[in-house]
């Protein structure tokens, strides 16, 4: 099925450039794009139900009452989702065109699970939607991680014409370049990370507990009108060390290092930073290691730019480490894109094959995890412009603070 590509009506109300979309679809020879996944159908309509979402009913329902966004090239979005979402779509949704479902299926299926119920009201509103849409031939990108199994094989059997293809990758490319409004919300994220961390930092006291350190993060960044994801904050060199370690009762004490590693999520988009300090008095190893990593950090920022391939970026980063009195610093990444999600592609890995766009948000760190010295990060949020990279949590000192 071929269409005519026109200018988008909706550009600069979505976060999406509908028109870089359809640019993306042309290219990779898709008649159309269905999202379904909480991630892309935010992307794609502005429709609110991210597991970080204030009210996340939908996200955790989403099995009964799927959304999904149809995209036809040169069309603008539709959206499709259950009754029940019909006032977050009129507070939320960026598009037009919205039409929703009833989980109504046939007498026979009245005693039958919610789950098949659903399936059968989702496989009929994905039929009728899609033939209004003119999309019953021709190559259809999916999400291949996310689209349920049923619902991809009953749209094979409905629309045999119809060719399913893997658009998951699309996807993370499209996302991976930010527009000016998704730049924007990802500012105002990290800004109220900062404002967070600067109030948890006059918390570190001797004997307050991790867990009510991290709670005045969270606090303020509620109080500033946002949310909190990937929160951490280990106080001691082993619960420091720990990875996966989780805020507990522990409180922290005299020379403790201190490791905050925090995101904060405004309109859907996130950010993510990482500082450390110490109680009382810093020690002259872990502080050494630190500004090590800190100097590794702000090399491999410094050669972030369009164009530059994103492994040689990792490497300029962790062989300075090892250069620098530390052989065996090993990292599967130095970073990641920010965005909807707190970590999206692209990451920072020795074996990408991506390079570095303009409009590109990332975040670059320099983790190192010691059972004897403790944990240590230094995370920043850059945005790639043509200009280079411009460091958005700038404001927010670098230096391995003294707490207390």
């Amino acid at each position: 099925m071929m269409t005519v590509l026109r200018a988008s009506t909706n550009r600069g109300k979505n976060m999406m450039d509908l028109n870089r979309v359809w640019a993306k679809m042309e290219e990779n020879k898709l008649d159309a794009l269905i999202a379904s996944s909480p991630q892309n159908v935010y992307y794609t309509s502005g429709f609110l139900y991210l597991p970080t979402s204030d009210n996340s009913i939908f996200y955790l329902l989403r099995n009964i009452g799927p959304v999904f966004t149809i995209v036809p090239r040169g069309g603008e979005a539709r959206l499709l989702a259950p009754n029940s979402g019909k006032a977050t779509a009129e507070r939320f949704c960026t598009i037009k065109d919205r039409r929703f479902y009833a989980v109504s299926p046939p007498a026979e299926l009245r005693s039958a699970s919610q789950s098949r119920k659903a399936s059968y009201s989702v496989l009929q509103t994905l039929k009728e939607n899609l033939t209004e849409l003119g999309v019953t031939g021709g190559r259809v990108g999916v999400e291949g991680l996310d689209l349920p199994f049923n619902v991809h094989t009953a749209l094979r059997e409905v629309f045999p014409r119809l060719e399913l293809v893997d658009a998951q990758d699309l996807f993370f490319e499209l996302r991976a370049v930010k527009s000016l409004g998704e730049v924007e919300r990802v500012r105002q994220a990290v800004l109220l990370a900062i404002a967070g961390l600067n109030k948890a930092f006059d918390a570190v006291r001797e004997g307050t507990t991790e867990r009510d350190i991290l709670n005045v993060y969270k606090a303020e960044v509620v109080r500033g009108g946002g949310s909190w994801c990937n929160t951490k904050f280990c106080a001691g060199r082993v619960n420091g060390a720990t990875i996966s370690h989780q805020a507990s009762d522990y409180a922290i004490r005299p020379g403790d290092p201190a490791i905050f590693d925090v995101g904060a999520v405004f309109k859907g988009y996130a950010s993510d930073l990482a500082r450390v300090g110490y109680l009382g008095k810093r020690e002259e190893e872990g502080v050494k290691l630190y500004e090590v990593l800190r100097s590794a950090q702000e090399k491999a920022i410094d050669a972030i730019r369009p164009g530059v391939a994103i492994a040689d970026v990792f490497n300029i980063a962790q062989n300075h480490v090892r250069q620098s009195g530390y052989p065996d610093y090993t990292r599967g990444n130095i970073g990641h894109g920010v965005g909807i999600d707190f970590e999206e592609e692209p990451f920072l890995t020795p074996d990408s094959s991506w390079k570095i766009q303009s409009g590109m948000i990332l975040a670059v760190e320099l983790p190192f995890y010691s059972p004897k010295l403790g944990g240590f990060n230094v995370e920043d949020v850059i945005h790639v412009s043509d200009k280079g990279a411009e460091v958005l949590s700038s404001s927010l000192s670098k230096e391995a603070r003294l707490f207390g």
